[in-house]
């Protein structure tokens, strides 16, 4: 039932993706995204792991490590066929949390190892979007900066908060999980509260592993 109502959950709230805060995409993760950041997960990281719902699950898993901060020993991994991310500090998991990454068949996320080479709290993307009029009303979604806007009409880029750029245009930021598949255009996106703990546990220059 839950794989029937995604698809109309997901047009429904489409329209208006632009104009939202961080806090309005966690909430499209709805329940589920809320259910996992209240859940406390206190078995062991390969339980978790190993369990037989691990690939779509929206939980995350923290360990001791998380209470270091060591940006200088610090980093994450990208795991495209799990969708999942890894923070590592002093060489320890200290998170296991869900992505989104590049759609498969021509936006998919690059393998390889890169550094953070920018991090802003608040980020737009200056290539997707929406096209909004002089009050801020939406006219159009799921847009390119490079499409011609309708008369009185300008792009506004769609909010890519908690923003670590690792290659090129790609970068790490809080954005849609709903249906747990990789359906960005690159990017990684991830719920707001793992992307907060990303955000203060590294730097510009820790290591990013996509694999």
């Amino acid at each position: 039932m839950k794989k029937l109502l995604l698809p109309i959950l997901l047009t429904a709230l489409l329209p208006t993706a632009c104009q939202m805060t961080a806090e309005d995409y966690y909430r499209m993760g709805d329940e589920l995204d809320e259910a996992a950041k209240n859940k406390k997960v206190d078995y062991s990281f390969e339980a978790f792991v190993s369990s037989p719902g691990y690939r779509s699950s929206r939980d995350y898993w923290r360990g001791p490590a998380i209470e270091r901060t060591d940006p200088a020993d610090s980093h994450v991994e990208i795991l495209l066929k799990e969708q999942r991310g890894r923070l590592y500090i002093n060489g320890e998991i200290a998170m296991d949390f869900p992505v989104c990454t590049g759609r498969v068949g021509g936006s998919e996320t690059p393998r390889g190892t890169f550094r953070i080479t920018e991090k802003k709290e608040e980020h737009r993307s200056s290539l997707y979007g929406c096209f909004v009029d002089a009050d801020d009303n939406l006219v159009k979604t799921n847009v390119t900066s490079s499409e011609k806007p309708p008369a009185g009409a300008v792009f506004k880029g769609t909010k890519m908060d908690y923003w670590m750029r690792f290659n090129g245009a790609i970068g790490i930021h809080v954005g849609n999980r709903i249906e747990r598949d990789s359906l960005s255009h690159g990017c990684v996106r991830l719920p707001v509260e793992p992307a907060e703990i990303l955000f203060s546990k590294l730097d510009v220059g820790s290591k990013v592993i996509v694999k």
